[in-house]
């Protein structure tokens, strides 16, 4: 009777210590990647979801969070569709998984695309990152008042370049400089690029007046003396490397917006799948070098978790339809 009892004890121990796991850790522990881990770059190689997609493949290979290797390919088309139809060719598989931005909403809101957030599987916010105006480092134009003077003086001789498809980030923040200008965004020359990196060596070439990009690729061609940063639409001045470029609200131009970075996957993911990337990404965001790069790419940290992200992407796209229609961009 005695041995019975104790056998029973154990067996009720052992229960509670499971009950005791927190569901996520489960989860997690019931599914891993069977093959090498794909995530799809919407842009071509330089730009800053590349960057942000190298540092998670860096950091996850470190840290040792997966026991498949993590490999990046760059699928640029289509202002990140190209890359959204490619994850789900694979569809319920959480081997393959994308960076992407705020084309992934605004596609759908200008009409460039069908695809939207239904065809995909949210998994994380990693960032926020400023969009940085610059111009030739031997343009005349000094700051954000030259530029200004020069879209009221002659619209036409001014062409912007922007790391994005129409209505995305960078498109977003020129068209509400150039409107709080007074200017019709509608009626500028926009050439837009696959990448930041990109757009910053047409600038650098001539070929644009100026341009519209995240701030990560700017900053190197910046210290070079081969660009000149002369503003950015977020509501107050960054610290670090950015500490000296102007808001444009100080400028005259009533702007605040800036953009962010998520993580997606195929659509029809399972909870289990979920579940590992929510463990794998909380800990690689967490890790110290993670923080080394968010000050490096002049980043701001703003992890969310997959219900987290589900949440603010849903917010997003209704801010973002409004914020479009007043531009004259929605379909």
């Amino acid at each position: 009777m005695r041995r019975r009892r104790a056998l029973t004890l154990m067996t009720g121990a052992c229960a509670a210590l499971f009950v005791a796991q927190p569901a996520t850790s489960r989860a997690a522990d019931a599914w891993q990647p069977r093959r090498p881990v794909e995530i799809v770059v919407p842009s071509a190689p330089g730009g800053g979801l590349d960057l942000v997609a190298r540092t998670l493949q860096s950091v996850i290979t470190q840290e040792k969070l997966s026991s498949k290797p993590v490999t990046v390919l760059n699928r640029p088309g289509g202002g990140g569709t190209v890359s959204v139809a490619y994850i789900n060719s694979h569809a319920g598989n959480g081997e393959y998984v994308t960076v992407q931005a705020l084309p992934l909403i605004t596609n759908r809101i200008t009409g460039l695309s069908t695809t939207g957030l239904d065809d995909v599987t949210p998994l994380a916010v990693f960032v926020t990152e400023q969009v940085v105006f610059s111009v030739p480092g031997n343009s005349p134009i000094k700051n954000g008042a030259d530029f200004v003077q020069m879209l009221k003086k002659d619209p036409s001789s001014v062409t912007m370049g922007v790391s994005s498809s129409p209505g995305g980030q960078s498109h977003d923040a020129a068209a509400l400089v150039i409107k709080g200008a007074g200017q019709d965004p509608k009626k500028l020359k926009i050439v837009f690029f696959d990448s930041g990196g990109e757009a910053v060596t047409a600038l650098m070439g001539g070929h644009v007046t100026a341009a519209a990009t995240p701030a990560g690729v700017v900053l190197g061609p910046s210290q070079a003396g081969r660009v000149r940063l002369i503003g950015i639409p977020g509501a107050q001045r960054e610290q670090g490397a950015l500490a000296n470029v102007p808001t444009w609200k100080e400028q005259g131009v009533n702007v605040d917006f800036s953009t962010w970075r998520v993580l997606v996957g195929p659509k029809n993911m399972t909870p289990e799948q979920i579940a590992w990337w929510d463990n794998v990404l909380q800990k690689a965001t967490s890790s110290p070098e993670w923080a080394v790069a968010v000050k490096r790419n002049l980043w701001t940290a703003d992890y969310k978790n997959s219900a987290q992200t589900r949440v603010f992407l849903q917010g997003e796209q209704t801010r973002l339809k409004t914020l479009l229609g007043d531009l004259g961009l929605a379909k």
